[in-house]
């Protein structure tokens, strides 16, 4: 997406770096919320966790961590000049997230 920016829609100053970044952040999260939202359905009651703080679990797994780690494979994947090193940095700064 970013060499087509680059290439493309840079030189016409139809919209701002912002505008399509903002675009692709709200075009992922319906689908980062359908698939955690799944995933926490699967997880959560088989492991056979309390039923009373499932709302506030969900809304942690299945709304604000997926916004968080797109955000920032956004972040990284703006801020590198390839795909390849985009991939590198994401996955060592996303180990920290892990281990927090």
């Amino acid at each position: 997406m970013r060499n087509i920016y680059e290439i493309r829609e840079r030189p016409s100053r139809m919209y701002n770096w912002s505008a399509l970044t903002t675009s692709q952040l709200l075009c992922e999260i319906p689908w980062n919320m359908i698939g955690a939202s799944l995933f926490f359905c699967c997880w959560y009651w088989t492991v056979g966790f309390a039923t009373s703080r499932a709302a506030f679990t969900w809304f942690v797994y299945g709304v604000q961590f997926p916004l968080y780690w797109t955000t920032l494979a956004l972040t990284v994947a703006s801020a590198s000049s390839t795909a390849e090193i985009a991939s590198l940095l994401y996955s060592f700064l996303f180990t920290f997230v892990l281990t927090l």
